[in-house]
């Protein structure tokens, strides 16, 4: 109930309160601080969750994410165990760990690790990324996503920091030089309309879907990393 009463806010919040003033957007505040969470989907979320969808089949054994394992019960099929990094204990916490120190996590231990807007927010992202190659098993599958151009996260930013924004390119080179350049595929979702939107926290119930599909890598909102352990 509580649930749907939120909804219900959000729609008439985008639709009476403060709808998305698209014939003017020369403003200096955002429409919304959140991303577009207190307007309905963050346009990021669109991206992440057509990327994961498109990849259903390598979700599947010992599937990982960070913190929480939404999406591996979203998109997982045949899911042995779902299991949940974090560097300190928890109800759903299964691996206590730190991406940036291997000795601390376990070795050829999972089949899929669903990593989403996670290395933008760390120091030392390419440790982090040899440790997500030290956790798969040969023939692993890492979904990551990264964020390209949008707000930076002052809830993280406080609490550990909001480092990096990363291209195809940077991506490409980074992940290519830890798994290899032949077993990674790096995809970049985003246009210069949703770039728009996301910017001042518009949601995606505030764009259509061609609006959404169309790509322009010049644009990238969401950068998309399938990397393989050989």
């Amino acid at each position: 109930m509580i649930k749907k009463l939120r909804k219900i806010f959000k729609k008439v919040k985008r639709d009476i309160i403060a709808p998305a003033p698209w014939n003017n957007l020369r403003r200096l505040q955002p429409l919304s601080t959140t991303f577009g969470f207190d307007r309905g989907t963050p346009v990021d979320r669109y991206y992440i969750e057509n990327f994961l969808g498109s990849h259903k089949a390598d979700i599947k054994g010992s599937v990982l994410e960070i913190a929480e394992s939404s999406y591996s019960k979203q998109f997982g099929e045949n899911v042995k165990s779902f299991e949940v990094l974090h560097v300190q204990a928890g109800n759903q916490v299964t691996i206590v760990g730190d991406l940036t120190n291997k000795v601390s996590l376990p070795e050829n231990n999972i089949d899929c690790f669903i990593c989403t807007q996670t290395f933008n927010f760390i120091y030392d992202f390419k440790s982090a990324i040899e440790g997500a190659y030290h956790l798969l098993k040969p023939g692993g599958v890492l979904l990551a996503t990264l964020a390209g151009a949008t707000q930076i996260s002052a809830y993280d930013a406080q609490r550990w920091g909001d480092y990096w924004r990363f291209t195809a390119q940077s991506a490409t080179r980074v992940f290519g030089d830890v798994f290899g350049a032949d077993n990674i595929e790096v995809t970049s979702f985003g246009n210069v309309l949703t770039c728009t939107a996301i910017l001042h926290g518009m949601a995606v119930e505030e764009l259509t879907e061609e609006e959404l599909k169309y790509q322009d890598p010049v644009y990238p909102i969401i950068i998309a990393v399938r990397a393989v352990k050989r």
